[in-house]
């Protein structure tokens, strides 16, 4: 991956044609091009610090920031008024990270090794925080549904974003305090397992490496939410497809390669704890994160997603846990994954939401 290094030159490119006022489509293109690379550095220091802190700290701190983009361009999208993409590419990076990433890990690693197995104890709490992030998509939208005629509609789904992004960052911490505190004993034995690996960086270098990247993409982030707008019109391509396919797949980059590359080393524990953990994130600390934001900002965001969104999530859901339910997987699996997320891609180029 370090030949997509050269698309750093994209930053300044970017920054020089946003100061000068170029036209928006290829400043979004040069800032979209340099978050990739960024967002590998970003990979390649968490990496470094999990060496040090264990496998199940070290993939909860590389499915956090390997979100760093994400939460820039939500933010920075909120900050515009952009909720349908901010929505959009929340759920664009759950059915991402579920259907693509894992698919693609699944697949890469079925093809070294004729099955893999991992612990199922370490997968199901974060499977289990996903099955309530289904229902946190499911219960706005039903309510909206079902009360088309209220008066006071509006004020009800203000009420129940706002109560559902707390009770979502609740549960969220205390499914880490399950997890590395309470009941840490339960993953004791995958950290032993991998945490002979040795450092290729110090601790203060992989740190202060991982300051500048984010930084970096918080700056390249901001050029894309202000450009999406007209370069979506010039490309021809909608809010929700770009939402959905595009910033995912420019964020996820880090997951992506880090998931495989566990894979193929048969650390499919740390794949799910990135792919798995990352989806979980962005629906039980990013997308709540963000809808307090907009309340800050004095944009409060209503934490309803369009139906067909919610569809795609929740499948993406259920059909990953049905793949990891047996603690094993196959090379077929991630196929059928990679299948689906196919299907979604193109379906949302069309969808009209």
């Amino acid at each position: 991956m370090k030949y997509l290094n050269v698309l750093l030159m994209f930053f300044p490119l970017a920054m020089i044609g946003r100061y000068f006022h170029y036209a928006d489509s290829p400043v979004f293109v040069m800032a979209c091009l340099s978050i990739v690379p960024m967002a590998i550095i970003i990979g390649d220091a968490t990496e470094q610090v999990a060496v040090y802190t264990g496998p199940k700290i070290g993939g909860l701190l590389n499915a956090t920031m390997g979100n760093v983009p994400e939460l820039f361009i939500g933010f920075f999208a909120v900050k515009a008024g952009l909720f349908g993409l901010v929505l959009a590419s929340m759920a664009g990076s759950i059915i991402g990270n579920l259907l693509l990433v894992l698919g693609f890990s699944v697949l890469c690693g079925g093809l070294v090794y004729t099955s893999q197995t991992f612990d199922k104890s370490m997968a199901r709490s974060n499977f289990s925080l996903l099955c309530f992030a289904a229902i946190s998509v499911v219960v706005p939208l039903a309510f909206k549904l079902t009360n088309r005629e209220s008066l006071h509609l509006n004020d009800g789904l203000a009420a129940i974003s706002l109560a559902m992004a707390c009770i979502m960052l609740l549960i969220y911490i205390l499914g880490l305090v399950f997890s590395l505190v309470t009941h840490r004993n339960m993953f004791l034995e995958s950290d032993r397992i991998d945490c002979v690996e040795e450092p290729d960086w110090s601790l203060r270098k992989a740190v202060i490496v991982l300051g500048i990247a984010t930084l970096a993409v918080a700056v390249a982030s901001e050029m894309v939410v202000a450009t999406v707008e007209k370069a979506g019109r010039d490309f021809g391509l909608p809010e929700t497809f770009i939402g959905i396919v595009i910033i995912p797949i420019i964020g996820n980059v880090a997951e992506h390669s880090s998931a495989v590359l566990m894979s193929i080393k048969n650390k499919v524990d740390i794949s799910l704890e990135i792919a798995v953990g990352s989806s979980m994130q962005i629906a039980m600390f990013v997308t709540p994160v963000l809808v307090l934001a907009g309340y800050a900002l004095g944009k409060p965001m209503l934490l309803v997603y369009a139906p067909f969104e919610v569809v795609a999530i929740i499948t993406a859901i259920l059909l990953s846990l049905y793949v990891f339910q047996d603690g094993k997987t196959y090379w077929l699996e991630g196929v059928l994954l990679l299948f689906c997320y196919v299907l979604f891609g193109v379906a949302f180029f069309y969808a009209e939401i």
